[in-house]
């Protein structure tokens, strides 16, 4: 645990989120048996091994061994960091994280976050009610020239900044606000003399919004001949650049089952196309394409099209993403590519062609093999033996990157009609290095590994230790981790393996408590409390024989007094009662 948010709380959170419910918003599971499965959404397969329990709240995969609570899947699936999936789920279960009073700063940086959105909420209201009020006419002007109507205007809370926003945003308001809350949200800066400087003044505003609709940014287009043309709100506590996708809440009010994703770069692409009915752009930005965006993307969708701007720039970022989205294709995920035509953007060519032939342009676009192939034969000569060892160099450092070994295997055979290797004995010498997979040995199977076992995967088990926990040998290893189980189970009656595990989270235990949680002990279903039992009456006689052989042999040695013979006697009854 953190020490940050009360261990409490996060028992209480999970106890409240059922792990089936969750992973099943985002990946489809079928129920089999006791259990649900699915193919795992972190490494390619064939066949599912990805069981998630009910009963544990636990998920676990055979194939690739990823396991964990809900918190661990939000961790892993979403990218999330610790707090930040406590967060989301006190959102889904709409509670509020009762921050320990000691931990000032954290409640103190929960607090700034709250504010924030409700400020920025406040900020795009303004803006948005500026804009459609008819006070901006020059804004107006512009966005009826660029096409857009009213309904976009209103589903993506298209608004103005200008000195009569500012106005509003400063003095009538927002009273409960003061300027440093609106220098925390980036909307001003103060200048050296002290004077207000407005960071949007005369700017198209275009709210941007996470994936629960709250608004933690904004994008501004300017309306005179400044440079730069466009700007984002600065990194805030509740704005980072790396991590937001515009238009990704947009698209979930329009569409639920989203079958491909279109990157664009700009605001103006995504909302023109919208309003062509192709509802499913998304702008990065204008940053670099990153492995969260990546990962955000492919946790919405399975196949990937970017249609950057049709210049140099946006044929260079397109060969960036490639490369970049090389280690992420596994499994049904693909990408592809859409170029236009010389000087042409998204917005531009589907108010010149119109949606039907955009369509057809998606349709068309290339798949990333062929686009691959395609810009290293531009680079390297293949006509000359330099030329090709090259190209193979390259092509195959490249193709490593990707996980999916059937997607490499029909690369490597591309590869190999390119240069002229055609027979599949030359292309494994050339192409398949000898790769030794190195299995972790299976830890000693010992009574106490299979007790722990039993007990954090069956955590209700706590109840029949009562009359077996006098006579255990607490120097025995792994006794003491058992005993703390116990009493952990003790304080917390409603425990289950997720929550059993959270109580270990930042200790050095965890990830073997972890691994015992979906350790295969053997132990079929109807047998777990007999053999529990067993080996607990096993390590109760073993502690007690011990103790009856020390006193034994002092008795031939030196004698035993009339206490201790008393203490024999009571050992041996015990020991014949276990029996």
């Amino acid at each position: 645990m953190t020490g940050k948010i009360p261990k409490y709380f996060i028992n209480e959170l999970i106890l409240q989120t059922n792990i089936v419910d969750l992973i099943k918003s985002k990946i489809s599971l079928k129920k089999t048996g006791r259990n649900y499965q699915t193919k795992c959404p972190f490494h390619e397969e064939k066949t599912p091994s990805f069981i998630v329990s009910y009963e544990k709240q636990f998920y676990h995969c055979f194939g690739c061994n990823s396991h964990g609570n809900v918190i661990d899947f939000l961790i892993n699936y979403d990218g999330l960091t610790f707090v930040e999936s406590i967060e989301e789920l006190s959102i889904l279960n709409n509670v509020c994280i009762p921050y320990q009073n000691n931990n000032f700063e954290i409640k103190k940086k929960y607090n700034i976050k709250k504010n924030l959105y409700h400020l920025m909420d406040n900020i795009s209201n303004i803006y948005y009610k500026n804009f459609i009020n008819k006070n901006s006419k020059k804004a107006i002007k512009y966005i009826k020239k660029r096409g857009i109507n009213s309904k976009i205007l209103n589903l993506f809370l298209i608004g103005y900044s200008n000195p009569l926003a500012m106005k509003k945003i400063l003095k009538t308001q927002l009273k409960n606000f003061k300027k440093k809350d609106l220098i925390k949200a980036g909307i001003i800066k103060i200048n050296y003399s002290g004077k207000i400087y407005n960071r949007f003044n005369h700017r198209i505003i275009f709210p941007i919004r996470d994936k629960h609709g709250r608004i933690n940014g904004f994008g501004g287009r300017t309306l005179k001949k400044k440079i730069p043309k466009y700007i984002n709100s600065p990194e805030t506590e509740i704005f980072h650049k790396k991590k937001q996708i515009y238009g990704l809440y947009e698209i979930k009010k329009k569409i639920r089952k989203i079958k491909y994703l279109i990157v664009v770069e700009g605001y103006f692409d995504v909302i023109s196309l919208t309003q062509f009915k192709i509802y499913n752009s998304v702008s990065i930005l204008g940053t670099a394409y990153t492995e969260n965006h990546i990962k955000i993307l492919f946790n919405i969708t399975k196949t990937i099209i970017f249609c950057y701007d049709g210049d140099q720039a946006g044929k260079n970022a397109s060969w960036k993403t490639l490369i970049k989205s090389l280690p992420f294709l596994y499994g049904k995920r693909s990408i592809k590519f859409i170029f236009l035509p010389k000087n042409e953007d998204p917005d531009s060519i589907i108010k010149k062609e119109g949606a039907k032939l955009f369509k057809k342009r998606i349709k068309k676009s290339i798949c990333m093999s062929k686009y691959l192939f395609q810009e290293l034969i531009k680079k390297y000569n293949i006509n000359t033996v330099e030329g090709k060892k090259n190209f193979i160099y390259y092509s195959i450092s490249l193709i490593n990157k990707i996980p999916s070994k059937t997607y490499k295997f029909f690369l490597y055979k591309y590869l190999g009609k390119k240069i002229g290797i055609l027979d599949e004995y030359s292309l494994k010498k050339i192409f398949y290095k000898h790769t030794h997979i190195n299995l972790k040995k299976e830890k000693k199977y010992s009574l106490m590994r299979v007790l722990i076992s039993l007990i954090i995967q069956n955590p209700k088990l706590y109840k029949l230790t009562k009359n077996y926990l006098k006579f255990l040998n607490k120097k025995k290893k792994g006794m003491k981790i058992f005993l703390n189980i116990i009493k952990i189970c003790n304080k917390n009656k409603n425990l289950n393996t997720g929550i059993l595990l959270e109580q270990y989270r930042k200790k050095k235990i965890y990830h073997i408590l972890k691994y015992l949680a979906k350790w295969e002990n053997m132990i079929s279903q109807k047998k777990i409390k007999k053999t529990f039992l067993e080996i607990l009456t096993y390590l109760n006689k073993k502690f007690l024989n011990k103790k009856i052989e020390k006193m034994i042999l002092k008795e031939k040695k030196i004698g035993l007094d009339n206490n201790e013979k008393k203490k024999l006697w009571k050992i041996n009854k015990k020991l014949i009662n276990l029996k």
